[in-house]
C-alpha cells in the first residue's frame, strides 16, 4: 500500500518500499526530492483535516471533477508550496531548512507527480477510464504541484479552497505543463502528455 495520511488519527504512514515500487512499477526515478514531495502531498492532507476543508467537500465518488480528485490536487499543491517555502526557512543558525532544489530535482519530483496520476497508472493496465480516477492525471498533478512550488500553498489562496480543475483542452490535445526556473524562464515539464 502507497502512503496515506488516516484523518482520525492525524497520522502520515509511509511505506519505504513505495519508493522502490515507483520506480520498478510506475517507471519513476523516486530521488531526494520527489520522495520530500510524497511525503509533503500526505501533509497536505493533514492541512485540508485540520482547516476543515475535508469536512467542507466530503468524498463524493471519482471522476475528474469529484471532490477526491479535488482533495488530492490540493495537496499536490501544498505539497509543492511546502518545499518551495523551506528553502526560504532557517534554523536557528540561520542555514535553510532545504537546500533550494536544482532543476534535475524538480523534474525529478514532477516525475514523481506523473508517475501517480491515474491516467498514468491505468495506461500501464491498459486502460484508461477518467470517471474512475481518485487522484487527477498526471498533467494535472505536475501542474497544481508546479503552482504551489512557484506561487506559495496560500499567497492569494493558491491552493485553497479548492484547485480549479476545468480544462479548454480538448481529448487528443497534448497537455504542456511549465515550470518557471531559477532564471525566470517558462520550462516543459516531463515532456507533453495526451
Amino acid at each position: 500500500m502507497g502512503p496515506f495520511y488516516c484523518p482520525p488519527e492525524e497520522t502520515v504512514y509511509i511505506d519505504p518500499t513505495f519508493f522502490q515500487l515507483m520506480q520498478e512499477q510506475f517507471g519513476a526515478s523516486a530521488g531526494n526530492l520527489a520522495q520530500l514531495y510524497i511525503i509533503g502531498h500526505e501533509w497536505g492532507h493533514h492541512i485540508q483535516n485540520i482547516t476543515g476543508t475535508m469536512d467542507q467537500y466530503p468524498n463524493n465518488g471519482t471522476g475528474p471533477g469529484s471532490n477526491g480528485v479535488r482533495m488530492e490536487l490540493q495537496a499536490d499543491c501544498y505539497a509543492g508550496g511546502w518545499l518551495g517555502r523551506m528553502t526560504e526557512q532557517t534554523d536557528a543558525d540561520g542555514d535553510p531548512y532545504l537546500e533550494k532544489p536544482t532543476e534535475t530535482q524538480i523534474e525529478d519530483a514532477l516525475n514523481a507527480a506523473a508517475a501517480v496520476g491515474d491516467d498514468h497508472i491505468q495506461e500501464q493496465a491498459g486502460m484508461v477510464n477518467p470517471e474512475s480516477w481518485t487522484h487527477g492525471s498526471s498533467a494535472q498533478r505536475q501542474r497544481w504541484f508546479a503552482e504551489g512550488y512557484q506561487n506559495g500553498s496560500t499567497r492569494a489562496g493558491r491552493c485553497s479552497p479548492f484547485p480549479a480543475i476545468s480544462s479548454t483542452r480538448r481529448p487528443g490535445d497534448p497537455a504542456v505543463v511549465r515550470y518557471v526556473d531559477s532564471a525566470g524562464t517558462a520550462r516543459p515539464v516531463g515532456g507533453n502528455r495526451t
